[in-house]
């Protein structure tokens, strides 16, 4: 059995998302920005591995599709946790030891699989919203950026994680963290999707 690594999966199950969606395969392009990379060449090389692996091939004019082992695979179950009741941050409480649901970590993070992608922070110009070195932002393409979401912003074609802001019509990117200025494109500021949460282990 071919054991694939926990990033070829994701792009896996990604692409097959895409396509059941939208009718299509992803390109490289998509690809690129779903995973927040910069260069194609880095997806590329994991499409390159899944096809040598006989996950997908390529037709004649160079568009990803699902090989007849693709379509095998069986995506693995979510995993389900038990929700308990509340437990008091403040005084303590009486102990709630009965579950109130279970809930799958992708239900209640994620809306939209095929439009959502994880980035590694780097820095510490978030840490007043919570936000810090090595955490996991939990990002989505596509969500019409309101003024003042957190958002991965492309500003002057470098990206970065900030708070989108709005100023006599204008908009511009601030840091949480007085450290740090607040940026305004010289060029063109673009969002490249809206930090819907984020992960951290202890």
């Amino acid at each position: 059995m071919i054991t694939l690594t926990p990033h070829q999966r994701t792009v896996l199950s990604f692409v097959r998302e895409f396509q059941t969606k939208r009718g299509y395969s992803p390109s490289l392009t998509d690809l690129a920005v779903a995973f927040g990379v910069r260069s194609k060449n880095a997806v590329a090389k994991v499409v390159r591995a899944l096809t040598k692996m006989g996950f997908l091939e390529k037709d004649p004019r160079g568009r990803i599709k699902f090989t007849e082992m693709t379509e095998r695979d069986e995506r693995p179950a979510a995993l389900a946790l038990p929700l308990f009741g509340p437990i008091a941050a403040g005084f303590a409480a009486p102990v709630e030891e009965q579950a109130e649901e279970m809930v799958t970590l992708d239900q209640y993070m994620i809306r939209d699989r095929t439009k959502t992608f994880l980035l590694r922070v780097k820095g510490d110009s978030m840490i007043d919203a919570g936000i810090f070195e090595g955490d996991l932002v939990i990002v989505e393409r596509g969500k019409e950026p309101r003024a003042g979401d957190i958002v991965v912003g492309i500003l002057d074609g470098e990206f970065t994680l900030k708070r989108l802001r709005k100023d006599k019509g204008k908009y511009y990117l601030q840091a949480e963290n007085p450290a740090y200025p607040d940026m305004y494109a010289l060029e063109e500021l673009q969002v490249a999707g809206v930090v819907k949460g984020i992960m951290r282990k202890y």
